[in-house]
């Protein structure tokens, strides 16, 4: 048995109600009016509705004789989808005036009924899709056992295909969710991104603030283009952008949890940098950061930058990722930092003199990415340091 939700109801009603400007009346498959343009009736008993259901009548015209309390005048006709009959719909009025108007509507309200049920499915569908993924997420035990593999199939997931693990974030989500417009936003990329994960025909998995999507197993240069191809989407439809951490090419891709695991690690870690989209094979000294106490890491800072000004802190740690990120490259640095050459040089050899450490020393290189990524993790503010 079809149910119509009340909401969907009221909304068919009002909605052809408006347009042709008569008074519409949507029973259940009990005869219960479960909407109408004149809200008074709703949640009572319509006698017509009960007959056409009980003895399937084409309609039934209620006359001046037949009038009760319950049932007014007009024409009431069976709502039938799928071959089912899932309701009755009324238009009260004289014959004359609501007749003409009666195959149109009960068509019309048909069709908005069956659009509502697909849109219905299409939900629950998507809960028990998200709900089985975040089960299998949790999900150590390998093997699989053959009912939960066949609870998979059922909704379309294949769980013994390799799939590789992309999480995605919204560089702007907080700021977006604090809007009501935000939100919608929200809503409009997720669904965007939800639809590109049909077309790559990979699981999705939407979760408060991160994506989830499972990308049939190919290699990292291929994978980097697909989710290049989906961020280029986000942006240059909606003006905004995405973060993204995956998984490892060469791991257990069969253990969806280890794969989860590795993404969420390398997506903390592309937040961190603000970078674009950073790979589980790319992390060498995060992979253990978070073994690492916040304390810990504010001793380091201060051992290694403790004697460097803390107005200066910004424009040096800024220095030294650009030191890192073109391998000490000075020409490459100055173009980046918009500063001349012979400016640049005696900046560096002013952080050797506050730490004692020459960054272009291979032996001190370390300590200064370190102090970077702890300074990174932290996200220390301004008037913090």
């Amino acid at each position: 048995m079809m149910y119509i939700s009340n909401i969907v109801a009221q909304s068919i009603v009002e909605e052809i109600g408006s347009e042709i400007n008569e008074n519409i009346n949507l029973m259940d498959h009990q005869g219960k009016i479960i909407a109408s343009t004149d809200k008074a009736r709703i949640g009572g008993l319509h006698e017509g509705a009960r007959r056409i259901i009980g003895e399937s009548l084409s309609e039934l015209y209620i006359t001046d004789v037949m009038e009760t309390t319950t049932t007014k005048k007009g024409i009431n006709l069976p709502l039938i989808v799928a071959g089912e009959i899932v309701g009755v719909v009324g238009i009260t009025g004289e014959r004359e005036r609501v007749v003409p108007y009666g195959n149109i509507v009960r068509k019309i309200t048909e069709i908005m009924i069956e659009d509502s049920l697909r849109r219905d499915a299409r939900r629950y569908n998507q809960r028990m899709r998200n709900r089985f993924i975040e089960e299998w997420f949790n999900n150590s035990g390998l093997p699989y056992s053959r009912e939960f593999v066949n609870r998979g199939l059922n909704l379309k997931i294949d769980i013994n295909c390799s799939y590789r693990v992309v999480v995605l974030y919204f560089r702007d989500y907080q700021t977006l969710l604090d809007t009501l417009d935000g939100q919608k936003l929200l809503e409009e990329m997720e669904n965007t991104i939800s639809r590109q994960m049909v077309v790559e025909n990979g699981p999705y998995l939407r979760e408060p603030d991160k994506q989830f999507c499972l990308y049939p197993h190919c290699n990292s240069d291929i994978l980097k283009t697909k989710v290049k191809r989906l961020k280029d989407m986000i942006r240059e439809k909606y003006g905004q952008n995405l973060l993204a951490g995956i998984d490892s090419e060469y791991g257990n891709k069969i253990n969806i949890q280890q794969s989860r695991t590795e993404a969420e690690m390398a997506g903390a870690v592309a937040d961190i940098r603000k970078e674009n989209i950073i790979f589980y094979d790319e992390l060498d000294i995060e992979l253990f950061i978070d073994e690492v106490s916040n304390s810990t890491m504010h001793v380091y800072l201060e051992k290694i930058l403790g004697q460097v000004p803390k107005e200066k802190w910004d424009e040096y740690l800024r220095i030294i990722e650009i030191y890192f990120t073109y391998e000490g490259s000075l020409t490459k640095m100055s173009d980046a930092l918009f500063m001349h050459k012979n400016t640049l040089q005696y900046k560096l050899k002013k952080l050797a003199t506050y730490t004692g450490r020459d960054i272009r020393q291979l032996s001190n290189a370390s300590c200064y990415y370190i102090a970077l990524v702890f300074y990174k993790t932290l996200g220390i503010p301004r008037n913090e340091k």
